[in-house]
């Protein structure tokens, strides 16, 4: 149900401070990561910190001024262009979202463990990661399962420790390596043109921007004012955990490996780098846990999980997970491209909701259609489908993958005029609006009567 002003919980202080603690996680080490592959310190930090807040306000926009004026989860601001069947799709894009990030955290956690091992002599194998990862599933499941409080214990504590973490990166590059040493380290596996690097770091940048759309509906219907709504989501989720992003690109140069767990031992010492590496594994059980909370709220929008116990939904959503357990190192050596389809996700679908919501709704949502699923409310269209925003959305992600594949790796000759992300996005957006208005053109009293089943499309407005 949407959340009265009197029921919100965020004003400046409070807006900002949850986007830092939801901004500064562990992926933003593996985002980092990605990047050092691609270009050098100086390079990376640009694209992650612009790529980031372009892309956390184009996904923030629609959904933050939605969600905070009218109380709303992101995935119901969704129904008036989707229809209210339809976001079942946009759930499950969702879901692909926050269970990857999930899985690649859970083998980072598993990872550690396995470098702490070798920290201190001992060389337990490839099967500690599996094993890891298992662990780490269980003990999210316990976390998430024990409710909202325990967790807001524990980020309480890890919010401000991954602050410190990111200063003794910093301090352990500076001190140990110098600011030269950084800006000259040579990309870890880069392609063979330097234009080429440097476009495909600013994409990485922008998708990890959009990979925040998950988040940002729930942030804000949680904020009293509209300026709170969208303001410490840029500066937050995209300058701050840009920065973060940042520091695990220079580690990763420095270090010459894009796995976070590597980098603690070689630049802190045995013990040092011990220590920071078991708070590394710990921070990675919390975010994860965050994630599959977020998950099954999300779950609770399909009729068969909404009578469901917790922690039966909690451990639906932990079963996607398993393959990281059998394949760990094959699955999170996609990583990188998993970062980049966040951007084909969410590019198309953040164009179509800023049309939608600025330029057909103008703003003004009813309340009473958004929770009305049946063929007499007003966002159903038909079957409870928009088939023009489908449309305008598979679009939108085959020119994503026209111009750069993420799995492949392959990129189109258009890539160097075109950015995947803002290309997909302004021409779902432009698609959805003509299709909306040719609908609209050419909808009459008659065609338009709820009983026609003949009628591919019913305009939202």
């Amino acid at each position: 149900m949407p959340l009265l002003p009197s029921e919100r919980e965020y004003g400046t202080l409070g807006a900002n401070s949850t986007c830092f603690a939801y901004g500064v996680a562990t992926w933003c080490f593996l985002t980092g990561g990605y990047v050092a592959e691609l270009v050098g310190a100086v390079d990376a930090l640009v694209c992650l910190v612009a790529g980031n807040m372009i892309g956390v306000f184009l996904a923030s926009l629609p959904l933050s001024f939605a969600c905070q004026r009218n109380g709303l989860e992101q995935i119901d601001a969704c129904k008036p262009a989707f229809g209210s069947r339809g976001i079942v799709v946009v759930l499950i894009l969702y879901l692909i979202n926050m269970l990857g990030w999930t899985g690649l955290i859970l083998v980072m956690f598993g990872n550690g463990i396995r470098n702490i091992a070798l920290a201190l002599g001992y060389d337990l194998g490839t099967w500690v990661v599996s094993v890891g990862v298992a662990v780490g599933m269980a003990l999210s499941f316990l976390l998430v399962t024990r409710g909202v409080s325990l967790m807001n214990r524990f980020n309480a504590v890890i919010t401000p420790g991954l602050i410190l973490l990111v200063g003794f990166l910093f301090y352990m590059l500076l001190d140990g390596h110098g600011w030269q040493a950084i800006t000259e380290a040579e990309p870890l596996l880069p392609v063979s043109s330097p234009m080429l690097n440097y476009l495909l770091a600013v994409e990485l940048g922008i998708a990890s921007g959009f990979s925040w759309w998950g988040g940002v509906g729930f942030l804000a219907r949680n904020t009293r004012t509209k300026r709170n709504s969208i303001f410490p989501e840029v500066i937050q989720l995209g300058f701050s955990a840009g920065a973060v992003c940042a520091a695990g690109s220079f580690s990763a140069l420095i270090v010459g490996s894009t796995d976070p767990t590597e980098w603690m031992v070689p630049l802190g010492g045995v013990v040092l780098g011990v220590i920071a590496l078991a708070f590394v594994a710990l921070a990675n059980i919390t975010s994860s846990a965050v994630s599959i909370y977020a998950s099954g709220l999300a779950l609770r929008h399909l009729r068969v999980f909404r009578g469901m116990k917790w922690k039966w939904v909690v451990g639906a959503i932990l079963i996607p997970c398993l393959p990281f357990v059998l394949w760990p190192a094959e699955i999170s050596s996609l990583g990188d491209a998993f970062l980049a389809y966040n951007g084909t996700m969410y590019a198309p679908i953040s164009g179509i909701l800023l049309v939608d919501y600025f330029v057909l709704q103008r703003q003004s949502i009813s309340l009473w259609s958004i929770f009305e699923d049946g063929p007499t409310g007003r966002y159903y269209h038909v079957r409870g489908v928009n088939a023009v925003a489908f449309i305008a959305l598979i679009s939108g992600q085959a020119l994503y993958v026209f111009l750069y594949n993420p799995f492949s790796g392959a990129t189109h000759d258009w890539f160097i005029l075109v950015n995947p992300s803002l290309g997909s996005l302004a021409f779902s957006a432009g698609l959805y609006w003509i299709g909306m208005w040719v609908v609209r053109r050419g909808a009459s009293a008659e065609s338009m009567a709820p009983d026609d089943e003949s009628v591919l499309v019913r305009p939202n407005i």
